[in-house]
């Protein structure tokens, strides 16, 4: 990375990945969801009123395992190589011990097989062997990712657990553990603090406008991913 006199004069880092965030949900190429003129998805919908049975479930945890399993996996690796100075080791906001729990709940003891066959479909397949092919091997991209999936769990976490144990009479945070991050008070500061840190990265103008490509890139993805899901509906519904 360069001095930070070479970051793009056009704004901060964060506020041009927010822009690209802004339009990234629902905006893959196999996506059916909640475009302009498009009906909600039936599954995501379903997940948060009640109305899936426990494999449904389970399918959203398991792409969120694979997901960050590669993620995390690469985190480690940039850490085991630069040490202190990686600034995006941030083991508060790691998910891959709670989506165990989770999983280990909805599925038992054989989740581990039924996660890598029955719910590593097509675009789940794709988003990890994009993450496995550049997340460990360029800081930029690895970035990209990592400010894609955290960002907008830790956004959305509360919300959504929230909603999920209402509407399927569940106290506590047994089978939605994935949602809750402990370690981080206050969400809404912590955001700030981590959009002042890509900020303050040294990314040169270049590497911004790769990271954004590839923000953009691991929206589509996911919402190839999710396309999965909404495609296996009627067998997911309660």
């Amino acid at each position: 990375m360069s001095a930070s006199d070479h970051r793009d004069p056009a704004g901060s880092l964060s506020a041009r990945l927010r822009e690209v965030s802004f339009g990234g949900h629902g905006g893959g190429k196999n996506w059916s969801g909640d475009g302009p003129g498009q009906q909600d998805p039936r599954f995501a919908k379903a997940y948060m009123r009640g109305g899936l049975n426990r494999e449904g479930i389970a399918a959203q945890a398991a792409q969120h395992f694979l997901m960050y399993e590669a993620l995390e996996r690469a985190a480690e690796l940039h850490h085991e190589r630069l040490g202190d100075s990686f600034e995006f080791w941030l083991p508060e906001l790691h998910r891959l011990p709670r989506l165990t729990a989770d999983l280990e709940h909805w599925i038992g003891s054989s989740w581990q097989t039924l996660v890598r066959e029955r719910y590593n479909t097509a675009g789940i397949a794709a988003y990890v062997d994009r993450l496995n092919a550049v997340a460990s091997t360029s800081l930029p991209l690895f970035v990209a990712h990592h400010y894609t999936r955290y960002l907008a769990d830790l956004s959305g976490g509360l919300m959504i657990a929230r909603a999920f144990r209402e509407s399927y009479g569940m106290e506590g945070d047994t089978g939605t553990r994935f949602y809750t991050f402990d370690e981080i008070s206050d969400p809404k500061a912590y955001k700030a603090a981590y959009r002042e840190r890509l900020d303050n990265a040294g990314f040169s103008a270049a590497e911004q406008a790769e990271i954004a490509r590839e923000v953009a890139l691991a929206y589509d993805l996911n919402n190839n991913a999710a396309a999965d899901l909404e495609r296996r509906y009627k067998e997911y519904a309660a």
